[in-house]
């Protein structure tokens, strides 16, 4: 990101570069959706640094007044300042500005206009505008809302709870039919949309600036009421469903629609709505706040293949106006398919912004676990939520001849009498790939794999994985089959509607069933039909699909901060419509038609948070944000222990254990007891800005991280405690607030393997409201270097237990993990720690420049990268051979969008993907994402030969595509650049030094990469990258592999 510089117009010579550009781009340029940052804060966090224009930003613990009259003063400024910038682009291509949450705007721009906008001095970072994803009644029983004393009852009962708090969802839309939304109840107290119904909810809240519904095709003035007060929709995709609209209503049960409503009803619902799912009554649902009122900003959508599209331009614009419309909190469950993230997304600004503002934001760690992909949603000044089990469980029973009963999950209400079993490994067609038919690939997968002779009449025993959940079902339907037993890969259990009766059973239980029936002629198994069942399951529990910390962003920041109920929750849906009566919809008419539906995900998980901090805002109207997630964190409980101990990928020494902080982060949520935590760990604006100094994010120009200092990650008061690399010893400081009733005297008790653990002072004494601070001294004693402990800080005062998670890992040596540059020639210079005393060294190898090869692929692909890559017998896959030598301190190969035969068109892209093997087959690096733009590396490889396969899951012909990938592989003997690596010769424990690099002489129009190596006593401890781009590049979007909810 560029450094921030003083606020001035656009130049008249880069203006008039830039209507020089746009006047001539041809009509075949690519166009490609960017979001643009402009320099200067937006309206959330200015403070006042422009003459004659009065700060913005709202006291710690108050919200943002839109209407105030120095706000409006200052976006009439910056909407000025922004009409600058946009003199030199056709305003036909300019989709959304941003004023509250960022300054800026999003726009279609050709490379040229990219390019012109980077050299122009009011531009703070222009970042590609990424396709993200979905992360797709009892729990408000489970989590202790209802109890005697519990929150609910605090705030005068289910009928006060979230009285006149605001909840706004950036989802996929609305279904409004759905009583969860009505404004009225019949003669019984049932809500209703009944014209005679009584209405028991007044006008909307006078904080509410929103404009009720936004008309648009399916959307009426109509559909809003007191309940549902606002709904907006952004941006229509291409390419969009047509059982999808292009307004604020939800998407049709047929194009995959459904989350959004399932979601806002979660969090905001009204109590005392009836549900069933496939003739099972589920009993009456209740949203976490089921008093609040609740708005929909729909940013989602469903394509033509029933997977969810969501731009990141819109999610902006969505937060944007839900802050200017006065809402209180924001739930977003959405993000990249693979996890991780970076605290400068635009997303992520926004969401500091919006706290900013005063309003909470929870987010879904995503469906990523358990090692899949890190979590998503990282910045520590929102919640991020993990996904957890409760202990309510619908099952069914399937009985197999050898005398077993198995309980799994299942809605099935047609029982399947004892008939014949067969392993769908033994069912497969003559020739066909059996991993493929292990996980019962059929049609919609691609490819037909289970044959009809065998299948016809029986039950098949499938395994879950690769495709989607559904389709399994839907092969063995095709097969003549009449039923299935779905074996877990240890992902979690899900009960849905399939086209055979279905039980999914746990991976222990399937392969029990497999064992049994492989082979085995006279098989025979026999199903049950489905009833609600109660504590067949330790709950809670982390499910096997929610992502993982450590935060790729920060290790120094616990993500995700959390966990909620996320398995099995029952809400409003969409229905199933007619292509008629979706067309009726779209042309102004009505329906009664609802649903309910019982999904899993991260993002019924978010939910929850987002109804409880409504629930503790309406019970605590001055706390703010940060206050509202430290009671949620500091009276969590652990969760049960899952078994997990695989290793994750993005950090070698943490594991995937749910009940570690990585998985559960503080715990699951006790909202009753977050009512009264006794202490808070508070921070507000100006502490995300010295956080945001100390790591240089950009937001902020040096005079003003200068004038306001600047703090490191581990020291921003968080109520997790997380130190990514003790060198020897580390001291880190936190404050605390007194918001009980009573002055008390708090005790600290810490502990942590392979750690001590001294907290100073270890006695505080507060009055009501008042504050102190307190340090945390870690010394590293048993545990290894570079492997995580664990831990835990309680603050005790005889009624409260305040605990806070204890994370650190002890390191020789803590040096930046990349550093970039687009100069020919230059050098940087950086800081690095150290944790020994004696001689150090450093190895350098590069810089290299790219090594560029084109190839052409024919077809695509289905299935999983790895088996695809293994097997090598498809024309859509290219395997290369690459031997790597001893000396090799990076590898690297990469693909781009715009150097594909589909990214070079106006409408579309190619989706090819990158994985490397092992001379053992297995997978050492890879990168999956939607669409093209690919990086896999890998650090100090050992050496040997190894598969690079370059995979086609789609074309833009869905024929043939021709691209060119770049790789690297840098040794210690590469010298380019006239490269130098400087590092000090001697170390001290806990000290620091200045380290650098430098190079000159590099031809432009290149890619070139570099590392160097930090050696302790002779053994590498620490490795930086150097990406030097002379190419003048314009940002890549990373954007989401499509999914639908019952995909992988």
């Amino acid at each position: 990101m560029k450094s921030k510089r003083t606020l001035r117009p656009a130049s008249l010579a880069a203006m008039i570069l830039l209507a020089g550009m746009a006047t001539a781009a041809s009509a075949q340029e690519v166009r490609r959706s960017y979001i643009v940052q402009l320099v200067g804060a937006p309206a959330a966090s200015y403070g006042g640094e422009v003459a004659g224009l009065p700060a913005t930003k709202p006291a710690q613990g108050q919200r943002l007044d839109i209407s105030a009259q120095n706000v409006q003063a200052y976006l009439s400024y910056l909407d000025k300042k922004q009409s600058n910038v946009l003199a030199g682009i056709d305003p036909a291509n300019v989709t959304a500005r941003y004023d509250v949450v960022l300054n800026g705007f999003a726009a279609n721009l050709t490379d040229a206009e990219v390019r012109a906008l980077k050299k122009n001095t009011s531009v703070l970072n222009i970042e590609a505008d990424a396709i993200q994803t979905l992360y797709t009644s009892y729990t408000p029983h489970f989590i202790g809302l209802d109890k005697a004393g519990g929150l609910w009852s605090q705030l005068g009962g289910q009928n006060h709870a979230g009285e006149d708090m605001i909840i706004a969802m950036v989802d996929s839309g609305v279904w409004p039919e759905n009583t969860s939304f009505a404004d009225k109840v019949d003669a019984n107290g049932v809500p209703t949309h009944a014209a005679n119904g009584t209405l028991v909810y007044g006008p909307p809240p006078a904080k509410w600036k929103g404009i009720g519904c936004q008309i648009k095709p399916g959307i009426l003035a109509s559909n809003c009421n007191n309940k549902l007060i606002g709904i907006r929709s952004y941006t229509q995709i291409s390419g969009v469903h047509a059982s999808d609209f292009n307004s604020g209503r939800d998407g049709t049960l047929d194009a995959t629609g459904g989350h959004g409503t399932h979601t806002l009803s979660t969090a905001g619902g009204n109590a005392g709505v009836a549900a069933s799912i496939n003739g099972i009554a589920m009993g009456n649902l209740s949203g976490i706040a089921p008093r609040a009122r609740v708005a929909m900003y729909k940013v989602c959508w469903s394509t033509a293949a029933g997977q969810s599209s969501c731009p990141t331009s819109n999610s902006v614009s969505a937060i944007n106006q839900a802050v200017k419309d006065g809402v209180d909190v924001i739930n977003y469950s959405i993000g990249p398919t693979a996890g991780g993230g970076a605290f400068t997304d635009s997303t992520e600004i926004a969401f500091l912004n919006a706290s900013n503002a005063g309003v909470f934001v929870a987010a879904a760690a995503g469906n990523s676990g358990p090692t899949t992909g890190p979590s998503a949603n990282l910045g520590p000044w929102h919640a991020t939520v993990a996904a957890s089990t409760h202990d309510r469980t619908i099952g069914a029973v399937a009985h197999t001849g050898a005398g077993g009963d198995y309980v799994g999950a299942s809605v099935n209400q047609t029982p399947v009498p004892t008939t014949s079993l067969i392993t769908s490994t033994d069912a497969a067609k003559a020739g066909v790939d059996l991993s493929l038919a292990n996980l019962c690939y059929g049609a919609a997968d691609g490819t037909v794999t289970l044959d009809p002779a065998k299948v016809a009449g029986k039950i098949v025993v499938c395994t879950r994985g690769v495709s989607a959940r559904v389709n399994k079902s839907l092969a063995v339907a095709q097969a003549g089959g009449i039923g299935m037993i779905m074996a877990d890969n240890g992902v979690g259990l899900v009960a849905e509607v399939h086209s055979v009766p279905t039980i999914h059973l746990s991976a222990a239980d399937g392969a029990a069933v497999k064992a049994y029936a492989n082979g085995n002629a006279a098989a025979v198994a026999s199903l049950g039909v489905a009833q609600t069942r109660f504590g067949d399951v330790l709950a809670p529990q982390i499910t096997g699909f929610s992502a993982r910390g450590p935060n790729v962003a920060d290790n120094n920041i616990l993500k995700p901060d959390f966990a909620a109920p996320g398995v099995d929750i029952v809400a409003a849906f969409s229905p199933s419509l007619t292509t008629a009566e979706v067309t009726a919809l779209k042309g102004g008419g009505t329906t009664t038609k609802t649903n309910a539906n019982m999904i899993s995900g991260t993002s019924m998980a978010s939910p929850h948070i987002a109804g409880m901090a409504a629930l503790l805002k309406q019970l605590h109207p001055t706390w703010t944000p940060a206050m509202i997630k430290s009671a949620l964190m500091t009276t969590a409980v652990d969760t049960y222990d899952d078994g997990l101990s695989s290793p994750l990928p993005w950090s070698a020494t943490a594991t995937a254990n749910g009940r570690l902080p990585w998985a559960q982060g503080a715990g699951q949520v006790a909202p009753s007891s977050a009512a009264d935590p006794g202490l808070v760990y508070d921070a507000g604006a100006l502490d995300y800005a010295r956080f945001s100094c100390g790591l240089n994010l950009g937001f902020y120009s040096a005079a003003t991280c200068s004038s306001i200092g600047s703090i490191t990650p581990q020291n921003l008061n968080l109520p997790s405690i997380t130190a990514a690399n003790v060198l020897g010893v580390q001291t880190l400081s936190r404050t605390v607030t007194n918001v009980g009733d009573t002055a008390s005297t708090y005790t600290a008790s810490a502990a942590m393997n392979g750690f001590d653990v001294l907290v100073s002072p270890a006695t505080l004494t507060l009055a009501p409201g008042a504050s102190a601070s307190f340090t945390v001294r870690l010394t590293r004693t048993t545990t290894p270097l570079d492997t995580w402990a664990y831990g835990s800080l309680v603050w005790s005062d005889g009624t409260h237990n305040v605990r806070s998670p204890l994370t650190a890992r002890g390191a020789a040596l803590a040096v930046p993990a990349s550093m970039s540059s687009e100069a020919t020639a230059g050098s940087k210079i950086f800081t690095i720690g150290t944790g020994f005393a004696g001689p150090m060294t450093v190895d350098k190898g590069g810089l290299k420049a790219a090594t560029r090869t084109t190839d052409t692929l024919v077809g695509v692909n289905t299935g999983s990268a790895a088996t695809i890559c293994a097997a090598n017998n498809s024309t859509a896959v290219k395997v290369r051979t690459v031997s790597i030598p001893a000396d090799t301190l990076v590898a690297r190969f990469q693909l781009f969008d715009a150097e594909t035969s589909g990214g070079q068109t106006p409408s579309g892209q190619d989706d090819l993907d990158i994985l490397v093997l092992d001379s053992a087959g297995t997978a050492v690096a890879g990168s999956l994402n939607g669409g093209s733009n690919e990086t896999a590396t890998m650090l100090m490889p050992p050496a040997g030969d190894y598969r690079v396969c370059t995979i086609a899951y789609d074309t833009q012909t869905r024929k043939q595509t021709t691209y060119t990938m770049s790789s690297w592989i840098v040794t210690k003997t590469d010298m380019g650049g006239n490269f130098k690596a400087l590092a000090p010769a001697t170390a001290y424990v806990g000290g620091t030094a200045s380290a650098g690099m430098s190079w000159s002489g590099l031809a432009t129009g290149t890619r070139y990469l570099g590392a160097a190596s930090f050696k302790v006593n002779g053994v590498p401890q620490g490795l930086t990258l150097l990406e030097v781009k002379t190419n003048d590049p314009v940002p890549v979007a990373i954007n989401s592999k499509p999914v639908n909810p019952t995909t992988e």
